[in-house]
């Protein structure tokens, strides 16, 4: 599968390392920032683009042979909801994914066909999981005593 990242900031390093261990994935990142590509480390193999995710000109050199999957992970929801949709509407990529932070913004794009996840809803969620598992041990303990 040919996979397409746009940011390289913490997550899109550890989702661009996960993808290439499965060898028959072909994994490029882009990003603006050098420094960013850098956290790849020598032994990525895969490809690597210093450029503006608002660039077109990239787009299409990198987007002109058919795309399964493009992930957009900028720190910047516009950035990563008009990448997405780019790659899905004029470059036809298979599956366009994007970071949104806001949780009303993400729903809005799911219905554009993108699929998105939301950063912040899934902390609220993990949170209020461990604050329920937390009640329950402080409630076994004080039963227990």
């Amino acid at each position: 599968m040919k996979i397409v990242i746009l940011g390289c900031g913490r997550l899109g390093e550890r989702v661009a390392k996960k993808m290439e261990k499965d060898k028959n994935n072909t994994v490029i990142v882009m990003d603006k920032n050098s420094n960013a590509l850098n956290r790849l480390g020598k032994d990525f193999t895969g490809q690597i683009i210093q450029a503006d995710g608002t660039d077109m000109q990239e787009y299409t050199e990198v987007m002109k042979e058919k795309t399964d999957i493009f992930i957009a992970l900028t720190n910047s929801d516009n950035t990563n909801i008009m990448a997405a949709e780019i790659a899905k509407q004029k470059y036809k990529a298979s599956t366009a994914i994007a970071r949104v932070d806001d949780p009303i913004r993400a729903k809005a794009f799911e219905e554009l066909g993108i699929l998105t996840f939301c950063p912040t809803t899934l902390g609220e969620k993990k949170i209020a999981k461990l604050v329920e598992d937390s009640s329950k041990k402080e409630a076994e303990a004080e039963d227990e005593e």
